[in-house]
C-alpha cells in the first residue's frame, strides 16, 4: 500500500526564484535571492513521477515562487500546458500564488482568465509585507490591485499570516477591506528561525481576535468563507476528521523548488527539501521511503495536552504543530473560543458551508481526510 493518498493531492511547482518584496516571515531571500526559472524538463519529470506512482484522483496545483508573475507569461503558460497534459483525464484546479504587488491591468486579467479560470491565490500580511524601500509598493498598492481585480470579477483566495504585527489591527476591519475576495484563510507561521520565532502570537490573544472574525462571519452574508471554520464544520456532520492544518502535507503534498529540490511541505521544503526530481523519477521507493519517515516522526510526536483534554478533539484531530502552543497558554492555535461558538451555533455554520463549497475545491466531497 502506497504511503500517499490518491484522493486528492496538492502540488507546489516553484517556477520562479527571486521576488519583488522581501517579507519578515519568508523562508525565501525575497528580492535578494538569485533569479531563476524552474526547468521545463525537470518540471515534466516531477509530474511525471507523481501521474506515475500516485495516479490522483483529483489535486490543486500551486504555481509559486518567490512571485511567479517574475517569470514570463510565456514560461507560465508552457508549464500549465505540461499539468495538463500530464493529468488531461481528471478534475484539476490550476491557481497562482502572487503578492499582487505589481502592475495590475487588462493584460494581467485576460491571462489569469485564459490560464487560470479567472482564480489567484493573494497573500496579505500586515507589517511584515509593506516595508520596502520604495513607496511604490506599499499597501495602498495592493488594495488598489485588489479593488480593481473584484470589479473584473477575479476569484482571490487571501492567505493571511498569524503573527503579531496582525494583532494590532482592527480584525472587522480587515475583512472588511477584503470583501471581494471568495475565501480568506489565516495561515499558522512556520517557525525555523529566530526571526519567525519573534513574531510568534499569543494564542489567547490570537483567539480574542480571530473570534471576532467568525463571529462576524455568522452574522453577515460574506462573499469570502473562512476554510478553517468551514472544514471543522464538515467534519463535525460527517463524524470524520478533515485533515487541514500542520500534518496535512505528509501524505499528499508534494513540492518542487526552482533548483530541482523536492520535498513536501512548501515552507520546509524551501529550507530543507528531502530529495530531487531525479531520484523521483529513478527511485521512487527511496523517495516515499524518506516521504514516509517524516510523517512517522510527526505522528510521533507528543499532542498538546490542551489538545487531548479538549472537548473538541474528536473533531479537530489535534495536529497543529508544537511550536505553535506556549507554555501556560490556556488557549489553542485554532481557538477553542471559536470552536466552541461554532458548535453552538451548528446549523448556521452549516449554510455556511454549503455556500464554501461553491467556491473551494477542498471542501467538496473529495476532500483530504485522516488515513
Amino acid at each position: 500500500m502506497s504511503h500517499f493518498s490518491s484522493d486528492f493531492n496538492v502540488v507546489y511547482l516553484r517556477v520562479v526564484q527571486g521576488c519583488n518584496l522581501n517579507c519578515t516571515h519568508c523562508f525565501t531571500l525575497g528580492n535578494k535571492d538569485k533569479y531563476e526559472l524552474a526547468s521545463l524538463a525537470q518540471i515534466t519529470e516531477f509530474l511525471t513521477s507523481i501521474r506515475k506512482n500516485v495516479n490522483p484522483k483529483g489535486a490543486v496545483f500551486y504555481i509559486h515562487g518567490g512571485e511567479p508573475f517574475l517569470a514570463p507569461k510565456e514560461h507560465l503558460r508552457a508549464v500549465n500546458e505540461i499539468i495538463r497534459s500530464t493529468f488531461p483525464d481528471i478534475k484539476i484546479n490550476i491557481i497562482p500564488q502572487t503578492n499582487l504587488m505589481f502592475k495590475v491591468d487588462q493584460e494581467f486579467v485576460d491571462f489569469i482568465n485564459e490560464e487560470y479560470a479567472g482564480h489567484i491565490g493573494v497573500s496579505w500580511d500586515h507589517g511584515i509585507r509593506f516595508q520596502t524601500t520604495t513607496r511604490a509598493l506599499d499597501e495602498d498598492l495592493f488594495l488598489k490591485n485588489f479593488r480593481y481585480l473584484v470589479e473584473k470579477d477575479i476569484e482571490m483566495a487571501v492567505a493571511i499570516t498569524v503573527q503579531k504585527h496582525l494583532l494590532t489591527e482592527d480584525p472587522i476591519s480587515i475583512v472588511q477591506r477584503l470583501e471581494g475576495a471568495k475565501s480568506i484563510d489565516f495561515e499558522f507561521l512556520t517557525m525555523f528561525d529566530k526571526k519567525t520565532m519573534d513574531l510568534k502570537v499569543n494564542n489567547t490573544e490570537w483567539s480574542k481576535f480571530y473570534h471576532q472574525i467568525v463571529t462576524y462571519y455568522s452574522n453577515n452574508k460574506t462573499t469570502w468563507s473562512l476554510p478553517q471554520v468551514d472544514l471543522l464544520t464538515k467534519s463535525y456532520i460527517e463524524n470524520k476528521i478533515y485533515q487541514c492544518k500542520c500534518n496535512c502535507c505528509q501524505h499528499r503534498t508534494f513540492t518542487m523548488n526552482c533548483n530541482g529540490t523536492v520535498g513536501l511541505c512548501p515552507d520546509e521544503t524551501y529550507v530543507a527539501p528531502i530529495s530531487t526530481v531525479k531520484e523521483m523519477a529513478n527511485d521512487w521507493t527511496s523517495f516515499s521511503t524518506k516521504a514516509e519517515t517524516l510523517y512517522l516522526r510527526q505522528l510521533g510526536q507528543e499532542i498538546n495536552s490542551l489538545c487531548t483534554q479538549c472537548e473538541f478533539f474528536d473533531v479537530c484531530g489535534g495536529n497543529c504543530e508544537p511550536t505553535l502552543f506556549s507554555e501556560n497558554d490556556e488557549e489553542c492555535p485554532l481557538s477553542k473560543q471559536s470552536i466552541a461558538y461554532q458548535f453552538n451555533n451548528i446549523q448556521i455554520f452549516q449554510n455556511k458551508l454549503q455556500e464554501a463549497k461553491e467556491n473551494l475545491v477542498e471542501l467538496r466531497e473529495r476532500g483530504p481526510s485522516c488515513h
